[in-house]
């Protein structure tokens, strides 16, 4: 096992967390921190980083080195951006941070910048071809994927503290301020022709678009908090900067889902992120949860155990994977065994649902994660997996395909759908799609009752659909006792009955 820190000092905050990577190649987070410390603040005149700024910094820095120690971490990796990368005393301050506080600070290009920002979008989120962005306080970075792969990156002079010090002369922004700093931007994306029209989506990591998708979800009354893969039609975006760009900084503090701390610098930010809209014709913003500082971890992890590959080919289930195998590898042997009966189950009885590969591909998560809630109590297991699976990192798969993960893992267990309501998750759910999570638990159901005690021995299964009938012949090794799982498709029986309408009937033949 080993535990490795990264740190993202900004323009604006300082990131900083630590992670676990266990001897089987699973990993978790097990800590983080942010710190807002303006590095960048005041430091347009001169382009030098102002005593008090880096001051903060250092202050951070430390308090982040004692608890990589108190953690033990076995290294740290430390990245700064562009304010150290723009400032002419950039080199000294990195080496007080050393002298300060042990760590080797990296002052990294735009385009590294762009490239470890791409890596944790592109194996946290599940989109082909779109348009990244990552807003800083003192530049943007932004990065045209197509097919997964970066295509083109540019590291555009403009952030949120930029803008506000070079536009903004008071406390407040005023009109004409305003048009300033919105033909200035204009200017520098109209340098990048490369950007015009692509009408693709627009993907936003940073504090700026964390606190876009905030604000959405309080004017919205979204059930739940999670931010990553949360989507904003640009509509409702353009409906925000309406509300927020011409309110005085006392009423912006106030705004509900928006930081106390952005409120002063989010014109500018929302004013970026509205032009880079325009200008792409996107017709929806993405939020992205995972930024620079997954991207290092992903770095690192694709170096250390994917043979030098730091990009995920099937980030779903890799991430279920990687759940259960922070379990244990029994767990891990189980999941995948049952999650292969399912997918048989699903494609031999097609004829019945008519549900497509999406509908699969979830049918195989909720089956990997199915037992999941064992880690909490084997009692209610069904209802604790649910609630955990729900909270899990699970990358590229929506707010309600996750929900409709949990429901599936639920109801597997022939748990009342009422019970469900209790999950504000399942707020996210509609009738359709609780009846289809209804049908997907059924052919669950049966694949766990098939290996109910662990020993995989159903080598092959074939699928007869009559008028009235399911008939499933399940394979084994020879002398194998089936009493166990005999039991345990009695129940699945009922299941079957209720959402199929047919009597299902499972016979067993040993294989030749």
């Amino acid at each position: 096992m080993e535990r490795i820190s990264f740190i993202d000092l900004g323009s604006n905050s300082v990131r900083f967390v630590i992670s676990e990577i266990s001897s089987a190649g699973s990993y978790s987070l097990i800590y983080q921190e942010k710190e807002s410390i303006r590095l960048s603040e005041n430091m347009w005149g001169e382009n030098k980083l102002t005593e008090e700024a880096m001051s903060r910094a250092i202050r951070s820095l430390k308090a982040f080195a004692h608890m990589a120690e108190a953690m033990e971490s076995n290294k740290t990796y430390a990245v700064a951006t562009a304010a150290v990368r723009l400032a002419k005393n950039g080199d000294d301050f990195i080496a007080r941070v050393r002298k300060k506080t042990g760590f080797n600070l990296h002052c990294i290009s735009g385009e590294e910048e762009a490239r470890l920002g791409f890596l944790g979008v592109i194996n946290t989120v599940d989109l082909e071809d779109f348009v990244i962005f990552d807003l800083g306080g003192a530049s943007t970075e932004v990065t045209l994927v197509n097919n997964r792969q970066p295509v083109k990156s540019v590291s555009l002079p403009i952030g949120a503290l930029t803008l506000t010090g070079n536009f903004q002369k008071g406390d407040e922004m005023g009109e004409k301020e305003y048009e300033k700093m919105v033909n200035a931007i204009q200017d520098i994306l109209n340098d990048n022709k490369w950007l015009h029209d692509l009408k693709l989506p627009l993907l936003g990591i940073g504090g700026t678009a964390r606190n876009i998708a905030k604000m959405d979800q309080r004017r919205i009354n979204y059930p739940v908090t999670r931010l990553h893969n949360y989507e904003v039609p640009r509509e409702r975006f353009h409906d925000i900067v309406e509300m927020v760009k011409d309110k005085p900084l006392a009423q912006r503090k106030k705004i509900p889902g928006l930081s106390s701390e952005r409120a002063d610098i989010i014109v500018p930010g929302l004013a970026i992120v509205e032009e880079l809209i325009n200008y792409l014709d996107a017709d929806r913003l993405v939020v992205g949860g995972c930024g620079l500082r997954e991207g290092l971890f992903y770095d690192y992890y694709g170096q250390e155990y994917m043979g030098g590959n730091p990009i995920i080919n099937d980030i779903l289930i890799h991430s279920a994977e990687n759940v259960l195998l922070g379990i244990n590898k029994r767990e891990l042997i189980h999941g995948k065994y049952v999650s292969q009966l399912a997918n048989t189950l699903f494609e031999q009885m097609e004829p019945m649902h008519g549900f497509g590969e999406r509908f699969q591909k979830l049918l195989t998560v909720s089956a990997l994660l199915h037992d999941i809630g064992k880690k909490v109590n084997y009692y209610n297991h069904a209802r604790h997996g649910a609630y955990v699976l729900i909270n899990s990192n699970l990358y590229g798969i929506s707010h309600v395909e996750q929900a409709l993960c949990g429901f599936i893992v639920m109801n597997s267990h022939g748990l009342l759908t009422k019970e469900y309501r209790n999950f504000i998750y399942g707020q996210l759910m509609t009738g359709e799609d609780k009846s289809v999570g209804q049908k997907l638990s059924a052919i669950l159901a049966l694949a766990e009752a098939l290996d109910e005690s662990h020993e995989q021995f159903v080598t092959s299964l074939a699928t007869t659909i009559k008028e009235n009938q399911i008939i499933v012949t399940a394979w084994i090794r020879k002398d194998c006792d089936t009493s166990v799982a005999n039991a345990a498709v009695e129940k699945a029986v009922k299941i079957f009955k209720k959402e199929f309408k047919k009597q299902l009937v499972v016979q067993w033949k040993e294989s030749l």
